[in-house]
């Protein structure tokens, strides 16, 4: 440490959650040369075989990983590099490869560079940041088989030193992965959002991570300890002694208490006087499921179907999609999968070639449903493949952004029809399957009595009713300020929906980032809510927060909330019943949490 120079805190972004005292370790991406040359014909076969070799072992590569983060309890980590397998077995990706080969007469590593240039140009076109995030997967991807074309390998984070905080301008997931927490104490990067890959490694992990700092800045202070303070994204530099002594204490009682989290996971969601509560899982890929079932989730109440988009740039056909969703059932071991279908549209997915992205870029235009609606065949191709996977186990299917009754009572109907065909060509298919709808657009929550009466469940995304209500898009920095689940009118509207499904006794569910802040938990519970949908990291944090809520108090807490006319008389009020409930006394900095 370098005792002349005065400590100072860098201010980023939080994206994994704990404290972390250690030396910066600066991790650099090499980047492999990518020699272009002419080949002769007879050598074609020879460079497509060399090439296809680069992928096994690739391939090869990521599947060790995956297992030992498999034997190490790291699920959600290893569920992520199964898209990196999906994206390097991808045929079109083969396919090109190897047609740009034998039309070209160039070499496997210009042939495949030049395919991932074209790749990054469609991403980076893309209006949506977490789909330009979901580029750095295939960037990862890229430079590890083109690490085994040129025999130069890739950079892991395996043999960092120990209590090293890893400082880097970007994190590929990968490299994530092959850290551990015995002896990578943190990440501190420059780019990487909260959806990134690396950073839902990062949690899966353990390992603290907050992005967006000057890595520069550190440069210049390679020998100092840095702490790193991921509940509130902070990087102290050249900590003083007594800086040092308070981190060190917040972090024994961080470690404490999510040992104490996890001890709690197989416990059953209950509130303290006795009231059972269904806790489930919003998934994307079906590698996080055995995190579902180590933390005892009730199944799965939103999977996300549009995202087997992800490592293809084509719409997968019937048998393909049956494959996946077959899968995905068989996985759940009898529990319920809630199955939206694809939420395409406003600026999702418009590197797919065979979407009319023109038609569908409008936010408020001909998406999700609409979409589905006007584009029949594509809708009802997924309709095939759910309903047959549906004799595997216990499946619903789900409607995204419905404005209405009409539109879900159309959509239904496609259903309906859907069946019918199948079983005339002779499947064998549940004679019922459940359908309900998303509550996210103001009209859908006004007509939540109407559409009680058509649907066998509902369930509120607030991500977005809360967006449309408020008239504030969630991913604008600039209106974060108005964007506030907790203003009366979101309050309000959840209520009214509560109340129309409790008077057509249907079940509903919560399943936006409402329903994972442990602060919102007792009001949810209080106006009603008896079910829960959230990312599966915060399976655990909800659950205690359940177990820690009277439901007798919870629906006084409800009760005064519904007579306030302010969101910050709403947020006050939670976080005052937050901190005299929720939270065990020990618990530290449990606000930030």
């Amino acid at each position: 440490m370098d005792t002349n120079a005065k400590e100072f805190c860098v201010k980023g972004v939080p994206i994994s959650k704990g404290i972390a005292i250690g030396k910066p370790f600066f991790f650099t991406l090499t980047e492999t040369d990518c020699p272009e040359y002419t080949i002769d014909i007879e050598d074609i076969e020879k460079e497509i075989l060399r090439y296809r070799r680069a992928v096994e072992a690739s391939c090869r590569d990521v599947e060790r990983l995956q297992r030992r983060l498999e034997r190490e309890g790291v699920t959600e980590a290893a569920a992520i590099l199964e898209t990196h397998l999906h994206m390097m077995q991808d045929m079109m990706l083969t396919v090109e490869v190897e047609q740009g080969i034998r039309l070209k007469r160039n070499n496997a590593e210009s042939v495949f560079c030049y395919v991932i240039k074209k790749c990054k140009k469609k991403f980076m076109a893309l209006p949506d940041p977490f789909f330009r995030e979901r580029y750095k997967d295939i960037k990862d991807v890229a430079r590890r088989i083109l690490g085994h074309l040129c025999e130069t390998g890739v950079n892991p984070l395996a043999q960092v030193p120990a209590r090293a905080v890893v400082v880097a301008h970007e994190l590929p997931a990968s490299d994530a992965a092959e850290a551990t927490a015995a002896t990578v104490s943190a990440f501190v990067t420059a780019t990487g959002g909260a959806t990134s890959h690396a950073a839902i490694v990062a949690k899966a992990r353990g390992i603290p991570c907050v992005t967006e700092i000057d890595v520069a800045l550190m440069q210049n202070h390679r020998e100092c300890d840095v702490v790193v303070d991921g509940c509130k994204g902070e990087i102290i530099i050249n900590p003083s002694s007594s800086t040092l002594r308070k981190y060190r204490k917040i972090q024994k009682q961080l470690e404490s208490y999510f040992c104490h989290l996890t001890k709690e996971s197989r416990l059953e969601a209950e509130t303290y006087d006795g009231y059972s509560v269904s806790l489930f899982a919003n998934v994307e890929i079906s590698g996080e499921l055995d995190m579902l079932h180590q933390y005892g989730g009730k199944g799965v109440g939103l999977f996300r179907s549009e995202y087997i988009f992800l490592s293809r740039d084509h719409i997968p056909s019937e048998d393909e999609q049956f494959v996946i969703y077959k899968g995905l059932v068989e996985k759940m071991k009898g529990l319920p999968i809630v199955m939206r279908v694809f939420d395409i549209g406003g600026d999702k997915f418009s590197h797919i070639d065979e979407l009319p992205y023109e038609e569908t870029r409008n936010l408020l235009g001909c998406r999700a449903i609409r979409f589905l609606l006007k584009e029949r065949e594509i809708f009802k191709t997924q309709m095939r493949a759910i309903l047959r996977a549906a004799a595997f186990g216990d499946v619903r299917v789900m409607f995204p952004m419905v404005e209405g009754p009409g539109e879900f009572l159309d959509a239904k109907a496609v259903v309906e029809e859907t069946q019918s065909e199948l079983a005339n060509e002779g499947f064998v298919l549940d004679k019922k399957i459940p359908v309900g709808c998303m509550v996210e657009v103001p009209s859908a929550a006004i007509m939540a009595d109407a559409l009680a009466q058509e649907c066998d469940f509902l369930s509120i995304g607030t991500n977005d009713l809360v967006q449309y209500c408020l008239a504030a898009d969630r991913s604008d920095q600039v209106m974060s300020v108005t964007y506030t689940p907790s203003h009366p009118s979101i309050i309000r509207l959840i209520k009214l929906i509560i109340t129309a499904a409790a008077h057509h006794d249907i079940p509903v569910t919560v399943c936006g980032e409402m329903a994972a802040d442990p602060h919102f938990t007792p009001l949810l519970l209080g106006l009603g809510i008896r079910e829960f949908s959230v990312a599966l990291r915060y399976l655990p944090i909800v659950k205690k927060a359940i177990r820690s809520t009277s439901l007798i108090e919870a629906t006084e807490l409800a009760e005064k909330v519904m007579l306030l006319t302010k969101d910050h008389e709403i947020r006050e009020l939670l976080a005052s019943y937050y901190h005299k409930h929720a939270p065990d006394k020990e618990d530290p900095d449990f606000e930030t949490m």
